[in-house]
């Protein structure tokens, strides 16, 4: 039996009002599980009633039938610096025992090609607002052309001001006067302090430019940062998921995914590993994207 959690995508610009609030109250009670700082109608202004031109919510049940996560794309048309253009946003957020078993990404990518497809002559972007660093290396790790980036430092100019407009534009208020990449969310994702000594302890260096760019990330800011969305960037980021994830994929499609435990002898010290970030982190993505 399959291991994957199974998909289900809900487009929000063909459901009632009713079916709009049933899922949305569904939704919070994983929501609130992963994150702090928005309550119920918080949570329904951004995930479900964001004036978009289209919204998709995929949500995730586990093989047992139970709720496990969601990731909402939304599509915004408008100008940007004049010219017309798709700007996508996104929430996303699964619970730890399910990371790294499902196929969203591929969904969602599939999706924005889709878009790109519809309106070629419009350019697309993702702007994103990444409330804990699992998100800026999950994005970084698949989509290379992401700004700000650890090896192209600064943004340039024309780049940065395009981050400027859109965090202005939805209404993303600076944390500090001086610095336009640090706006407040006030998404916080709930983590143990071990988990949280992982990731500031990481020796990736995707993870150590974030955190050093917004280490204020567990009081709600996010660091502002923007992906240029062509036919080339979407279809490189597929084939690099597809392919470094094509082992497990096919464990847990299997139902093969039942990973041996070496027995703890308590008498033996085990060694912590705090370096490491595994991809099962990865995809969490807390935050509005």
């Amino acid at each position: 039996m399959t291991s994957l959690s199974r998909t289900t995508c809900h487009a929000l610009h063909e459901m009632s009002l009713a079916e709009r609030e049933a899922l949305a109250r569904e939704l919070y009670t994983v929501h609130e599980q992963i994150f702090t700082g928005l309550d119920f109608q918080g949570f329904r202004q951004y995930v479900i009633d964001r004036p978009s031109w289209r919204t998709w919510v995929y949500v995730r049940h586990n093989p047992a039938g139970k709720l496990v996560g969601y990731t909402a794309i939304h599509a915004f048309l408008r100008s940007l610096q004049g010219k017309a253009a798709t700007i996508v946003r996104m929430e996303a957020g699964t619970l730890r025992e399910a990371r790294g078993r499902d196929v969203t990404m591929v969904y969602g990518l599939l999706r924005l090609m889709r878009m790109w497809l519809r309106y070629p002559l419009r350019r697309v972007y993702m702007f994103a607002a990444l409330t804990h660093p699992s998100s800026y290396t999950f994005l970084a790790r698949y989509v290379p052309g992401i700004w700000p980036h650890a090896e192209r430092h600064p943004v340039p100019t024309k780049v940065m001001a395009q981050m400027e407009e859109l965090a202005e534009a939805f209404h993303l208020d600076r944390v500090h006067g001086d610095n336009p990449l640090v706006r407040q969310v006030n998404w916080v994702t709930i983590e143990s302090d071990e988990e949280r000594a992982r990731w500031q302890n990481s020796e990736r260096i995707d993870t150590r430019f974030y955190i050093a760019q917004n280490p204020g990330y567990g009081e709600g800011h996010g660091l502002v940062s923007l992906l240029p969305l062509t036919m080339t960037a979407l279809s490189r980021a597929l084939a690099r998921f597809l392919t470094l994830r094509a082992t497990r994929l096919a464990r847990l499609t299997l139902g093969a995914d039942q990973r041996k435990r070496t027995p703890v002898n308590p008498a033996r010290p085990q060694a912590v590993r705090v370096n490491a970030v595994p991809g099962n982190d990865a995809p969490t993505m807390p935050q509005q994207l």
